[in-house]
C-alpha cells in the first residue's frame, strides 16, 4: 500500500511539472507580418520576406518552407564571401527566440523560391507554408510587390 501511495505521489508531481512547462500555441503565439515577395518570371527564382514574432515563453524553430509557386522553396541567408562579395546559401533552420522577432529581409534571411512555376506580377496574391518545430504549419498570405 505504501509503495502505491509513493507511486501516486510521484505521478502527481510529474504531471504538475509538465503543466508548468506546457505553452498554449494559440493564434497570438506567433504573428507573421510585413509579408511581401519580389516579382519573378516562370522558371526563374525570387525571394519572399516577412517578420516572424514569437510571443511564446520558449524559442521555436523555423525548419522548412513550402509553396506551390516554385519547384523548390528553401530558407536562405545572405552572407559575405571573401573579397567582400555577397553570396546566398541554404540554411537548415532559423531559431525564433522567445518574446522577440526575426526579420526575413533583403541582405539577410529570406525564403528562396527556386524555379517558379509561373510569372509573378505586382499585386498578385499567393501563399507560402512555414513549418515550425513547436507551432507546426502556418500558411502565410503574401503579396507580390516592390519595397
Amino acid at each position: 500500500m505504501k509503495s502505491i501511495l509513493i507511486l501516486a505521489f510521484i505521478l502527481a508531481l510529474t504531471s504538475c511539472q509538465q503543466k508548468e512547462t506546457e505553452q498554449p500555441l494559440g493564434e497570438k503565439s506567433f504573428v507573421i507580418s510585413n509579408t511581401w515577395m519580389r516579382p519573378g518570371s516562370a522558371n526563374r527564382n525570387t525571394a519572399a520576406f516577412m517578420t516572424i514574432t514569437n510571443n511564446m515563453d520558449m524559442d521555436d524553430t523555423l525548419y522548412a518552407v513550402s509553396s506551390d509557386l516554385a519547384k523548390v522553396a528553401q530558407i536562405h541567408e545572405t552572407y559575405k564571401k571573401e573579397n567582400d562579395m555577397m553570396g546566398m546559401r541554404h540554411v537548415d533552420f532559423i531559431v525564433i527566440p522567445s518574446k522577440s522577432n526575426v526579420e526575413l529581409k533583403p541582405g539577410s534571411f529570406h525564403v528562396m523560391l527556386i524555379g517558379l512555376n509561373k510569372d509573378l506580377s505586382l499585386d498578385q496574391q499567393a501563399k507560402i507554408k512555414l513549418l515550425f518545430k513547436l507551432k507546426g504549419e502556418i500558411e502565410v498570405p503574401i503579396k507580390v510587390s516592390n519595397p
